[in-house]
């Protein structure tokens, strides 16, 4: 593999940043966050979740585990829950199997069933890439579903017919792999026939889970003969993205028909629903954020270390005017990596000497700043102050869990301590409720 070189021009920056993108396996810009994040027994946690000791190798999985992944939205959890998910997979412990829900489904618009049309489609294709012999049967209850009850629907059959043209093949994975991908499409282009199928589903639910289950079942015990996995897991990412009522109606409302599919499954969730209380039966787990600071104000020398390496594996050192430039970047994203790389993308806008000096850091940083100014409430200033005077005490009302969704207060440690946003601290609202607490002894 050819050594990995950062951008050495701004546009070049420009052009490869891409911080709304988790980073594949094998991709060099990868930094291991562990120590930075003070998560070294998060993996072994979640290990032992769905079973799996990774230092012994015991292997005693659940009959299902659903897990949702907190963490703030951008802090990584998806680049994590790769290599994660890496470490639980093997012969002796599972087939991983990705769900990408911003690129296969309407994020704006999710519901449970467009989650398990895109989850049955994306086990039939890793069956399909594994080349495992499920046995001839294994598929008829799950093709009958569809085909019956779905295909023959009166509100589908309209559509049926268009999907059906240019299907030759009738039967097996490659069949069902067809359907379920132009229904998938569907479900994130037409909305004519969107809620018409989530109907059919919701109708025959049972059927359709059962189906699921058993299919699940048949191809965990040909992945066990072929020496492939024992179990498989579904890794559901995107769906920390939902909000309001959309993350309520899908962690909450409809929890009991995800829970009804016997798999086991990890979802990233925004950390503010792990506050909202009523995740029910769903297990959880936090992805730690990276620490600049610890609680008591001492330097997290591990944190300032990985965003440095991140940031210069995004950017070339010699794009830099010092050392005192890149510093100012890492401290006020506040140990967010996507903070960090919105602050060198906006660098780069503002970028007019050839190099990325103060004047251009202090320009981005504004920039920033302000763009927190357009959601934040003059209620919410006065809130993020007090935190910051006494970080233990956050409070959890809806206020608070808005200001966690938005980014304007993080969260460390698994909780146990927060502080607002450093590109917020510059704020007028801030500074103002800042000295007022500070005037009144509050």
């Amino acid at each position: 593999m050819e050594e990995y070189q950062a951008p050495k021009h701004i546009l070049q920056v420009l052009k490869e940043i891409e911080y709304e993108e988790a980073l594949k396996l094998g991709d060099q810009r990868y930094v291991d966050t562990r120590a930075a994040r003070g998560s070294q027994k998060t993996l072994f946690r979640l290990g032992r979740k769905f079973g799996l000791d990774l230092n012994s190798g015991a292997f005693f999985p659940p009959t299902s585990k659903h897990v949702l992944f907190f963490g703030h939205t951008g802090s990584g959890k998806t680049t994590e829950l790769r290599h994660y998910a890496k470490e639980l997979s093997g012969p002796s412990r599972y087939l991983v199997v990705e769900v990408d829900i911003p690129e296969e489904l309407d994020i704006h618009n999710l519901q449970y069933a467009d989650t398990l049309m895109a989850m049955a489609r994306s086990l039939l294709k890793r069956l399909a890439e594994t080349q495992v012999d499920l046995g001839a049967d294994a598929l008829a209850e799950l093709e009958k579903w569809f085909c019956e009850r779905v295909l023959n629907s009166d509100v589908a059959k309209e559509f049926s017919a268009q999907i059906g043209s240019g299907i030759e093949a009738k039967g097996g994975i490659p069949y069902l792999v067809n359907l379920f991908s132009r229904f998938t499409v569907a479900f994130k282009t037409n909305a004519t026939y969107k809620d018409s199928m989530r109907r059919v589903i919701r109708d025959t639910f049972a059927m359709f889970a059962c189906a699921f289950n058993n299919l699940l079942r048949r191809a965990e015990a040909a992945l066990e003969a072929g020496g492939i996995a024992t179990r498989v897991l579904f890794v559901i990412d995107g769906t920390d993205k939902l909000r309001g009522e959309d993350r309520s109606a899908f962690f909450v409302q409809d929890a009991e028909r995800l829970l009804a599919i016997d798999a086991h499954v990890i979802y990233a969730a925004p950390l503010s629903l792990k506050y909202e209380g009523n995740t029910g039966k769903l297990d959880d787990l936090v992805l730690p954020m990276i620490k600049l600071y610890e609680r008591d104000g001492a330097r997290c020398e591990a944190g300032w270390s990985a965003l440095r390496c991140i940031l210069l594996k995004r950017a070339d050192r010699s794009l830099f005017a010092g050392e005192a430039e890149i510093a100012q970047i890492i401290e006020r994203c506040g140990g967010h990596p996507r903070e960090m790389l919105r602050l060198l993308k906006l660098c780069c806008e503002f970028e007019e000497s050839g190099l990325i000096d103060a004047a251009t850091v202090e320009a981005a940083i504004k920039q920033l700043a302000s763009e927190y100014r357009r959601f934040l409430e003059p209620e919410d200033y006065p809130l993020l102050a007090n935190i910051d005077r006494n970080p233990v005490h956050g409070g959890n009302d809806e206020r608070t869990r808005k200001l966690l969704y938005n980014l304007a207060l993080l969260e460390y440690n698994d909780g146990s301590w927060r502080r607002s946003h450093p590109a917020v601290r510059l704020l007028d609202g801030y500074i103002s409720a800042k000295t007022a607490q500070q005037a009144s002894g509050g």
